[in-house]
């Protein structure tokens, strides 16, 4: 029993190896069969492809193949070579006699070097031209947060003003002047300062008469003394006569033989629009003063910087019961006439050749409170 198993053990390789055998010869016979199949059909494609041939062009065809081939000889070969040596000689000297002016006329030839030259020129305008707009992109978004940044400006509160209601000046009122300037309300005790110069005049006067002038007696007008301009104005100059609120100058006037009392507002003087609201205050108090004498008025020099200043002052002189009347001042300093002060000598100024005659003399109207 050991024997035959042993038998049987041998037998199994042999029959694996013939499946095996029989499988690829399988496998050849079909690849041949599929080989035969694509020669059969590749020929017949050929000949379908192939013209058509008659009888009479197959047997001219049959004799030409018959006739045999003259070889060519050495000397056919060479005299060939040789002409075609001589055809590419003449085509090379034609090529030589070609006039190639007028195409290197219109075609310019460029280094290498300086088209490369002129790359990195263009790159260096390219680069500064845009450092130029990075700079004005820079700048303008710096004004768009610029003016987000601005607030939005608000209209100041309406100034309701009163109409006014014009009336005539009352028979022998008496004014108190206040002057309107650089946002400030000024006192202009203009009778004060002529007492004073005027008194200052007489004080000196010998000292202050024009030249030659005749020996002055008690009946002696004074409208009739004259006096020194330059004496006069070195005088006055010298005396400095003023307050913490006014300074008195003393001008000569160049149209007239007379002299004007300037008075100059200091720095700082007078009351702005606060202290003007209290009652404390010098403006009010000096109302409440002219309340009890009916016969003064308040007059408003007024310039044209100080109208808002005006109206604050004017408010308050109205609660307390004062008339007022006011008018817009063009000078820079309030100025009144020296009365019976002349100087000499005096030469009117001549008119310029050429200008036309002074326009006729409006007559200006007359003054009312309101």
């Amino acid at each position: 029993m050991a024997k035959r198993k042993h038998r049987e053990e041998q037998e199994m390789p042999f029959v694996a190896l013939m499946d095996t055998m029989t499988n690829v010869v399988g496998v050849l016979i079909i690849v041949l069969v599929m080989v035969g199949l694509g020669i059969a059909t590749t020929v017949k494609r050929v000949l379908s492809e192939l013209p058509p041939v008659t009888q009479e062009q197959l047997a001219q065809l049959i004799k030409e193949m018959a006739q045999p081939k003259t070889p060519e000889t050495p000397e056919s070969v060479q005299k060939k070579t040789d002409d075609a040596l001589a055809q590419i000689n003449k085509l090379t000297a034609e090529l030589k006699t070609i006039d190639l002016s007028d195409v290197n006329q219109s075609v310019k030839f460029m280094d290498l070097g300086e088209i490369r030259t002129k790359i990195e020129r263009a790159k260096y305008d390219r680069d500064k031209e845009k450092k130029k707009l990075d700079e004005l992109f820079a700048e303008l978004d710096k004004l768009k947060k610029a003016l987000d940044d601005i607030p939005v400006a608000k209209p100041p509160p309406p100034k309701y003003v009163r109409i006014p209601n014009p009336r005539p000046v009352p028979q022998g009122a008496v004014r108190e002047n206040f002057l309107v300037a650089k946002g400030r309300v000024i006192y202009l005790n203009d009778r004060s300062f002529l007492e004073i110069i005027q008194k200052e005049v007489v004080k000196a006067r010998d000292d202050l008469l024009a030249p030659n002038h005749p020996k002055i007696t008690s009946t002696t007008p004074p409208a009739s003394i004259k006096y020194s301009k330059d004496k006069m104005l070195a005088y006055f100059e010298r005396a400095r006569v003023g307050d913490r609120t006014l300074q008195a100058k003393l001008v000569a006037l160049p149209t007239a033989p007379v002299f004007n009392l300037n008075l100059v507002p200091q720095e700082g003087a007078g009351e702005n629009d606060g202290d003007l609201r209290n009652p404390a205050s010098f403006f009010q108090r000096f109302m409440r003063k002219l309340k009890t004498e009916p016969n003064k008025i308040v007059w408003f020099y007024v310039f044209k910087d100080s109208v808002e200043t005006y109206l604050t002052a004017r408010e308050v002189a109205d609660s307390i019961g004062v008339p007022v009347g006011w008018q817009i001042y063009a000078q820079d300093s309030y100025a009144v006439r020296l009365p019976n002060t002349t100087y000499e000598p005096f030469t009117p100024p001549k008119p310029a050749p050429g200008a036309p005659a002074p326009p006729p003399e409006i007559v200006a109207p007359k003054e009312q409170l309101d």
